[in-house]
């Protein structure tokens, strides 16, 4: 088990310029890859994070937020904020568990949001049983739903780099 990040943290989400229009972060921003398991995100208070997103930034030109290559932008969330989730289907709140974890394989100061039912990390394209609703769901649209809270607590931020 993975050591719990305090809810106090706060975890950011990098982001593509195609993220973001009119100063509003899209939900794709906060959108699962096929197999992907869990959204990457970065923590400030880790003493790597500043050269962790440089070095992210820098190899990836897509996430600039400026033509001068200056600045990244970020969405800021709250780690207890992120926990909180409740994820509801036809008015019964599910058995969904969203939460933030290090994932230090890549760079010091990554972590990982996981959305997970009964302890099993929820993916694109899955189907979980409901034991409350006695059916089969899509997990598309629990992603959907925790995608949608995602975009409600995120702060957009613009950053030097």
């Amino acid at each position: 088990m993975s050591l719990l990040i305090p809810n106090t943290e706060k975890v950011a989400r990098i982001l593509a310029k195609n993220w973001i229009v009119n100063g509003i972060i899209l939900q794709m921003a906060f959108t699962l890859r096929d197999k992907e398991t869990y959204i990457s995100v970065n923590r400030p208070a880790v003493a790597s994070y500043d050269s962790d997103v440089r070095n992210f930034v820098e190899t990836h030109p897509d996430f600039y937020a400026d033509e001068s290559k200056t600045k990244y932008s970020r969405a800021l969330l709250n780690v207890g904020e992120i926990r909180a989730t409740k994820v509801s289907f036809s008015g019964i709140t599910l058995n969904i568990n969203v939460e933030v974890e290090p994932r230090d394989v890549f760079t010091k100061s990554h972590a990982g949001i996981f959305t997970r039912h009964e302890n099993r990390n929820v993916k694109t394209g899955d189907t979980l049983y409901i034991k409350s609703l006695d059916e089969n769901i899509s997990a598309d649209e629990v992603l959907l739903e925790v995608r949608s809270r995602l975009v409600d607590l995120a702060k957009l931020e613009y950053c030097g780099l």
